[in-house]
């Protein structure tokens, strides 16, 4: 009879060595899911940052905010949780802002022409531009720890996210900016000169005709909701020439 010793606790030890294995793993496979999910998340907050905010910084300095706000914090810690699955410097951001591409910048340039040319001749402050596409890839550089098993020990992956967003200039920065973008696009615009002598003229006409009062050559008022919209009874300030 062969007398068998220890085989309980071999068997324990083979096993919580490949649950542990497993275990690690399973948290390290998680992490890097976790890094690709904040990757997208701060290829968003670029597009956004670059389009909307019209923060058009160096990807450098980008970069680095994006790393703050999206990936340093404690959820992402190896598996041991000794250190950060991402270090400081290894996310990084090349951005870019050019015209549209292909059949769209095209399209824009053939829509924008005419209105140019008219805005031009007019002395408008015609403004908008094609200049609105924008590109840029998201990096995120993992590197393995010392503390883990391998393979992970030796890992070294890179998370490229890209990101592109055709947006557009049409939107002004108030009433104001909108009055003078249009203006070029107005016939009587060309007659502003003129308001200082026509203001005198008014009076005496606004005699026979009151509305006369209200005349103001090229003027553009985006603000201003149109009489009929308007309840019964209800009337708008007169507007003011500039």
């Amino acid at each position: 009879m062969i007398s068998v010793r220890g085989q309980s606790s071999a068997e324990f030890a083979a096993g919580v060595a490949v649950l542990g294995a497993l275990a690690l793993g399973s948290i390290s496979i998680g992490g890097l899911q976790e890094v690709q999910r904040r990757g997208i998340v701060a290829a968003r907050e670029a597009a956004f940052q670059g389009e909307w905010l019209a923060q058009h910084r160096g990807g450098s300095s980008l970069g680095l905010q994006l790393g703050d706000e999206h990936f340093n914090d404690v959820g992402l810690t190896n598996a041991t949780g000794t250190s950060r699955i991402l270090q400081s410097g290894d996310v990084s951001l090349s951005a870019d802002v050019s015209s549209a591409p292909g059949r769209g910048a095209a399209a824009v340039d053939f829509l924008f022409r005419p209105l140019r040319t008219v805005g031009g001749f007019l002395g408008g402050g015609f403004d908008l531009d094609d200049s609105g596409f924008q590109s840029g890839i998201v990096s995120a550089d993992v590197r393995g720890a010392a503390q883990m098993p391998a393979p992970f020990r030796a890992l070294h992956l890179r998370f490229d996210q890209p990101y592109a967003l055709l947006g557009d200039d049409w939107s002004a920065s108030g009433p104001q900016h909108a009055g003078r973008r249009a203006a070029g696009l107005v016939p009587t615009h060309v007659l502003t000169p003129l308001a200082a002598l026509w203001r005198p003229m008014s009076v005496p006409l606004a005699l026979f005709e009151p509305s006369l009062r209200e005349l103001c050559f090229g003027l553009i008022e985006p603000d201003r909701v149109p009489e009929d919209r308007l309840g019964p009874g209800s009337r708008q300030a007169v507007a003011t020439c500039p």
